[in-house]
C-alpha cells in the first residue's frame, strides 16, 4: 500500500491522520479513473471546496472572499478534470462508467449531472469516510477491552463501525429548506426557511434504539440515520463503511499508537460534521 510508507516503521499520530484522509479519496479517485499524478491536486481542491462550502452554508469557518475564491477554483478544477475523464472512454473508470449507465437508465442524459455526482463521491470520501475512520479509531482507543476483542476477531469491525455511526455519527446534523409553508410539530414554518435536523439526537431516541446511550456492538436491530432513506438515500451506504473497515483493519495490523489519540484530539471547525483531527 503506497500510503503505508515503510512497512517496518511504527505508525505515528500524524501519519494516521494523513492516512485516514488520503485513503478514501484515492480509492474513489482510482475508481473514477483519475490518474495517480493528480491525487495531490485533487486532495487540495477538495479541501478548498469543502471549507468554502461549509462556510457558505453554516458560517463555520467564517466565509471570506479569499476562502470563496479558493473554493470556486477547487470546484471548477475538479469539474474540468472529471469531465475530461468522462469523455475519454479509455480513461473513464468503472465507478464513473456505472454512474453514467445508471443516469441513462433513469432518463438523465446530462453529462454535467453525472460529473457532479461523481465529484460528490470524492467530497464524501474526503470528509465523511475520513471522519468515520477517525471516530472508529477513537472508539477503539477509549475502550481497550473492545480493541482486544476486535484484534482477536476482525469480523467484529463491521458491527463496531455500525455502532459508531449510531452513537457518534459523522453527520451530527443537517439542514433542509421548506418547499412550501407547512406546520411541523405544532410550529408554522414558511417557504424557504431552514430546518436543522439533529441526526445525532435522533439516533439516541429511545423510540429508535432502546437504551440508546449504551455503546454496544452486539446491539440487535440497530437503527441510525447517517445515510438517509428513500430516493435521496446516500448511494455509498455499503461502499463507505467497507472502505472504513479496510482502513481500520490495516491500521490495527500496523500497530497504531492508540494511547496517543485522545491526547492529540481536536475536531475540525464545522457546524454539522464531526471530523476528529489528531495532531501532535
Amino acid at each position: 500500500m503506497e500510503l503505508d510508507g515503510d512497512a517496518q516503521e511504527m505508525f505515528s499520530v500524524d501519519r494516521t491522520m494523513t492516512f485516514m484522509f488520503a485513503l478514501p479519496v484515492q480509492v474513489v479517485a482510482q475508481l473514477l479513473g483519475i490518474p495517480k499524478a493528480s491525487f495531490g491536486d485533487v486532495m487540495a481542491w477538495l479541501g478548498d471546496y469543502g471549507a468554502a462550502a461549509a462556510a457558505a452554508a453554516t458560517g463555520i469557518p467564517a466565509l471570506t472572499a479569499e476562502l470563496l475564491a479558493r473554493g470556486d477554483h477547487g470546484a471548477q478544477a475538479l469539474f474540468e478534470l472529471v469531465m475530461k475523464i468522462r469523455r475519454d472512454s479509455q480513461q473513464c473508470g468503472p465507478l464513473l462508467h456505472a454512474l453514467a449507465n445508471e443516469a441513462r437508465r433513469v432518463g438523465c442524459d446530462d453529462e454535467t449531472d453525472v460529473v457532479v455526482n461523481a465529484i460528490g463521491y470524492l467530497v464524501q470520501g474526503y470528509v465523511a469516510m475520513a471522519s468515520l475512520i477517525g471516530s472508529t479509531l477513537l472508539a477503539l482507543a477509549r475502550q481497550p477491552a473492545l480493541r482486544t476483542q476486535v484484534v482477536a476477531d476482525p469480523t467484529l469491525l463491521r458491527p463496531l463501525i455500525q455502532e459508531v455511526l449510531r452513537c457518534d455519527p459523522v453527520t451530527n446534523s443537517t439542514f433542509r429548506f421548506m418547499a412550501r409553508d407547512a406546520e411541523i410539530a405544532g410550529h408554522m414554518v414558511r417557504q424557504g426557511e431552514m430546518i436543522i435536523v439533529l441526526l445525532a439526537a435522533a439516533n439516541r431516541d429511545p423510540a429508535l434504539n432502546p437504551d440508546p446511550d449504551r455503546f454496544d456492538i452486539t446491539r440487535a436491530d440497530r437503527k441510525f440515520l447517517e445515510f438517509g432513506a428513500g430516493v435521496h438515500a446516500c448511494p455509498a451506504e455499503k461502499f463507505a463503511p467497507l472502505i472504513v473497515e479496510v482502513a481500520v483493519a490495516h491500521l490495527l495490523r500496523r500497530g497504531l499508537p492508540f494511547e496517543q489519540l485522545e491526547s492529540s484530539l481536536t475536531y475540525a471547525a464545522s457546524g454539522h460534521v464531526r471530523t476528529p483531527l489528531f495532531k501532535r
